[in-house]
């Protein structure tokens, strides 16, 4: 488990000049990339921005799945010295196949320095839509008064991007992930299709707690999942953090899930789930959700020593003899 979180990751991406596009298309997740360019753009990015700011979003994350719409309520201010015209308001998202396409409706207003207008846009998310995250900008037609030149036209102006999730609403699982950072390309994918159907992946790393130690951190995350799912590769079992998380894992009696590369030869009586790295993350995934659905967190004071004793003839098997 590294100490440089993914979030630091972004920063430098960011701090070097590469804009966020660049970085998502590097593999990081669209919200985790603007949650950060949150941060650091008022040193990273050209003073070329609207004269207006949008606040107030709701609801808040933006979510909804395919087929679906929602009712997005927001407050428009004129950060301008000028009198603002307000002719259209509107909303375009990353799914729409026509790029000049948006959801506006005409209001018609004056804005003075400093007023805000509510807004409320119905947008619908087309049933072809695919789960995961789009960025969308809100716009507005306006025109500035007094005109700077005779005859002066209407313009559109468009916000910095939010992220908007087409996925299923969260189930109130939530699934640590241990792994060898070797692996990291494979937990990725996991992570990002298990939380399209609402199931939140817990990555150590990626959550930055500068100053905490790290044992106490991968404890708290794992106490708190509902879940643990060991990643087991020939990487995996030598890993010092792998072992600890799951001794610490089975020492609370967390239900678990083994899953385990085809390749990597343990002879264990524990049932696996099997899987390999040169399969179609989708077909990975779909055998994970299948052994969510048969993993209940046990209560009762039994099912806690029994799940304590078969992790630790588990981790027995592992990792007997690693040093």
């Amino acid at each position: 488990m590294p100490e440089v979180g993914i979030e630091n990751e972004i920063r430098e991406y960011l701090q070097q000049g590469y804009t966020p596009k660049q970085v998502i298309d590097t593999g990081y997740k669209k919200s985790t990339v603007y949650k950060v360019y949150q941060t650091v753009k008022s040193y990273v990015a050209p003073v070329n921005r609207p004269e207006w700011v949008v606040e107030n979003i709701r609801p808040w994350p933006l979510r909804c799945l395919p087929g679906e719409q929602v009712s997005i309520s927001f407050a428009l201010k004129n950060t301008s010295e000028r009198d603002m015209y307000l002719y259209r308001v509107g909303v375009r998202s990353e799914w729409m196949k026509d790029p000049y396409k948006w959801f506006a409706q005409e209001v018609r207003d004056l804005l003075k320095p400093n007023q805000r207008r509510l807004v409320t846009i119905l947008l619908p998310v087309p049933q072809d839509t695919t789960l995961g995250e789009y960025e969308t900008l809100f716009g507005v037609e306006i025109l500035y008064l007094p005109a700077d030149d005779y005859g002066q036209a209407m313009q559109t102006q468009w916000s910095e991007p939010v992220i908007f999730h087409v996925k299923h609403p969260p189930r109130g699982t939530k699934v640590f992930i241990s792994h060898s950072t070797e692996d990291m390309q494979i937990v990725r994918e996991l992570a990002k299709r298990l939380e399209n159907f609402g199931v939140e992946a817990i990555i150590a790393e990626d959550i930055p707690e500068p100053g905490v130690v790290l044992e106490e951190k991968f404890k708290a995350k794992i106490r708190e999942s509902t879940i643990f799912l060991a990643l087991f590769t020939e990487d995996s079992i030598r890993s010092k953090w792998v072992i600890l998380e799951t001794e610490y894992a089975q020492s609370i009696g967390k239900p678990l899930i083994p899953l385990k590369e085809k390749s990597l030869r343990l002879e264990s009586p524990i049932e696996w789930v099997e899987f390999s790295r040169y399969e179609e993350p989708d077909s990975i995934f779909q055998k994970v959700m299948e052994a969510i659905k048969r993993t209940q967190p046990t209560v009762s004071p039994l099912g806690v020593f029994l799940g304590v004793a078969v992790l630790a003839f588990l981790t027995a098997w592992i990792f007997g003899g690693s040093e």
